[in-house]
């Protein structure tokens, strides 16, 4: 599909979107006065502001107006409700600290209102964006024409990522997949180049990517200047694939080319801050909402039912392997092997408050404090003993890899059944990996949603929880 088709569908969609916004606001003050409920001035005022603002901050973030070469509808309407979801929790989280805590319940069914008409919106938005969509492509004269150059592994994964983005492109394949050549020389290496770029300008290629191991490539102008003389883009990928057999990720630094064992996301600074933002707003919400009654009452079950300190201290390594004190509700007695042995089931060791805060995880609400420290985060891999961090990593070859982020109170491998005790190597293994996969794949959407699923395991009972 042709650039300014695509760019007049991502226009519109801000447009339709933005007007959305205002119209549902508009609805949600009328439906406020109707319900008489008395919102601030300011609230009144600005709520429409807030609303965009809330909404380009959220699309900002997932990128969903992007306009790119290829184009993934699902990606597009999985960024939508992303964007959805978070600007609703912002938003609702702004109007929640205006109004207070009694005022926001009485107004709570005209945001439910509000919510309902924009979640209506959407579905109907994106169901008629896309029978617009193969509307558009099945009246176009001329399609933007994409093909592969080259066999091999990396160019069959590229084909599948192509073929996932086939709304704005018409992807024709891999030309040369039926081809037995071998390249002895640099020069067959040219000839048969040189030859598939004629043959691509006659069968109206408009863009060719050529997937080649980097060492065939001598002088890359030469294939260049061609591809220009016939209007066509070439673009070239080296083929990594017989050097090393690990998915990797690259960047470029400069105008070097970077590659590296995985993608990080949390190694940018905006990503950084994005949950920072989200670690010091929930902290303070559980300090000023639950911790400041719930210390005092546990403070003096604790002390009544056994001797010593209500919280318990212990060093453990957080980011980059530095040792931090990390804090509990102390949920045993006092013991001289409480820093080298996990806690099993049936642990004598536990006290009767103990077997319960464990069992609800509230022993770790004190980790909040060492979230507003800086030393946790409220998502992130669970912190370990020192001694089980030298052990482990003697063990398990990627094991450190999980001390490329801050700690955290909960995590994907405590949702994913993998909490508690590690009798076998092969247990520690499993959170490892789910402990990795959430370093590669991180985004705030997916800390929220750990932060749900840690609330319902909670409620429902983890039998790993001991």
């Amino acid at each position: 599909m042709l650039n300014r088709h695509k760019f007049s569908l991502i226009f519109c969609c801000i447009l339709s979107d933005f007007t959305a916004i205002i119209v549902s606001d508009v609805t949600l003050l009328k439906h406020v006065r109707i319900a008489e409920v008395n919102w601030s001035p300011f609230l009144t005022n600005n709520i429409i502001l807030l609303s965009v603002l809330t909404w380009i901050f959220s699309t900002l973030y997932f990128k969903l107006y992007s306009i790119e070469t290829t184009f993934n509808l699902e990606a597009f309407y999985r960024n939508t409700w992303r964007s959805f979801v978070l600007h609703s929790i912002i938003r609702q989280s702004i109007i929640f600290l205006i109004l207070g805590t009694s005022q926001f319940h009485l107004d709570i069914s005209s945001n439910i209102f509000q919510l309902t008409f924009w979640a209506l919106y959407i579905v109907l938005s994106r169901g008629f964006i896309t029978l617009l969509l193969f509307k558009i492509k099945s009246r176009l004269n001329k399609l933007f024409n994409v093909a592969i150059w080259g066999f091999n592994k990396t160019s069959i994964e590229l084909a599948a990522v192509l073929e996932s983005n086939v709304t704005f492109i018409n992807f024709k394949g891999i030309i040369n997949e039926e081809s037995n050549e071998v390249f002895t020389t640099e020069e067959d290496f040219k000839h048969s180049l040189t030859k598939a770029i004629t043959q691509a300008h006659e069968d109206k290629i408009d863009e060719l990517y050529v997937v080649t191991a980097s060492e065939h490539i001598t002088d890359l102008n030469y294939y260049f200047e061609l591809a220009d003389n016939y209007c066509m883009r070439l673009k070239f990928i080296p083929d990594f694939s017989d050097i090393s057999s690990e998915p990797f990720t690259t960047s470029n630094f400069n105008n070097f080319q970077v590659i590296k064992p995985r993608h990080e996301p949390l190694q940018n600074a905006y990503n950084r801050l994005v949950k920072r933002i989200f670690d010091i707003v929930i902290s303070f919400l559980v300090i000023i909402f639950i911790l400041s009654w719930l210390y005092p009452i546990l403070a003096c079950i604790i002390k009544y039912q056994s001797k010593g300190p209500v919280l318990f201290k212990q060093m453990r390594t957080g980011k980059k392997n530095k040792v931090f004190w990390c804090y509990k509700f102390r949920s045993m007695q006092i013991n001289e092997f409480s820093d080298t042995n996990q806690a099993q089931k049936g642990d004598g060791r536990i006290t009767p408050i103990g077997k319960f805060i464990r069992k609800t995880s509230i022993d770790e609400l004190p980790q909040f404090f060492n979230v507003i420290q800086g030393d946790m985060s409220v998502v992130g891999p669970r912190p370990h003993m020192i001694k089980h961090t030298k052990d482990y990593n003697d063990l398990i070859s990627n094991f450190m890899v999980r001390h490329f982020v801050k700690p955290g109170i909960t995590g994907l491998a405590q949702v994913s059944g993998y909490r508690g005790e590690t009798k076998k190597v092969s247990d520690m293994k499993r959170r490892v990996k789910a402990d990795i996969e959430y370093v590669q794949h991180w985004n705030l959407i997916k800390d929220i949603k750990i932060c749900f699923l840690t609330i319902i395991v909670t409620f429902k009972g983890d039998k790993n929880a001991f």
